[in-house]
């Protein structure tokens, strides 16, 4: 719980910017151009881990090494003022793995999908460059983690909430087009990964991966 309420009070106090609107003179403007969409894609690490697997009341020990992954997703933003802005968006990750149970190594992967919620701040910058930060918190709307064969070799887990920090980079190329790079770290705990098939359990996860996204921004 303590990583959802920090997430949630650093989104609060990013967001509760909002009331500054009136006096940077930003309301005035026409809200032409001050909301975007930003589709993306890229690439994900994540850590190693030691997993447990719970079945018929025993439990053995499963490694986790992590290989090649990418990410994909889009946002929504609003542009409260030149500095402050508020991102809504879904995120799709993939990441190849191979895990070793009483030394018998299968190949899997990860997969999720979340939504999340962004508070950003913009530096103001006298060039085409915008660089920014921003904290937000993230819903889990489900992860699986498949390996082998068979459906008794995927388990599944849903409704975690965590929270992610990220920097990006915004580069102008016109008022309603800019490239964008973003570096990405989230954070999930205390996965119970559920197999409704067999009744059995992974436990011990934690979902921590660093992200590195490349994409376009586009102003309506």
């Amino acid at each position: 719980m303590t990583n959802v309420r920090f997430a949630i009070l650093l989104t609060l106090s990013c967001l509760s910017a909002v009331s500054t609107i009136q006096a940077q003179g930003y309301a005035s403007e026409s809200t032409s151009k001050r909301i975007y969409i930003k589709p993306y894609g890229g690439f994900i690490g994540i850590q190693d881990m030691n997993l447990r697997l719970v079945e018929n009341s025993s439990s053995s020990s499963v490694s986790v090494e992590s290989g090649f992954g990418f990410t994909s997703g889009i946002s929504f933003g609003y542009d409260f003022t030149k500095n402050i802005s508020a991102e809504f968006g879904w995120e799709y990750k993939s990441n190849d793995i191979t895990l070793t149970n009483n030394n018998v190594q299968v190949s899997g992967d990860y997969a999720s999908n979340f939504i999340y919620l962004n508070g950003i701040y913009r530096f103001t910058t006298q060039n085409r460059f915008k660089p920014y930060l921003g904290v937000g918190a993230s819903l889990i709307q489900e992860i699986d983690l498949d390996f082998g064969s068979g459906e008794d070799a995927s388990f599944s887990d849903s409704g975690n909430i965590g929270f992610q920090g990220l920097a990006g980079l915004d580069f102008n190329l016109s008022k309603r087009w800019a490239l964008n790079w973003e570096v990405k770290y989230v954070s999930f705990e205390n996965f119970e990964m559920k197999n409704e098939t067999t009744n059995s359990t992974l436990t011990d996860l934690e979902y921590n991966p660093f992200i590195l996204n490349i994409g376009v921004k586009y102003r309506l």
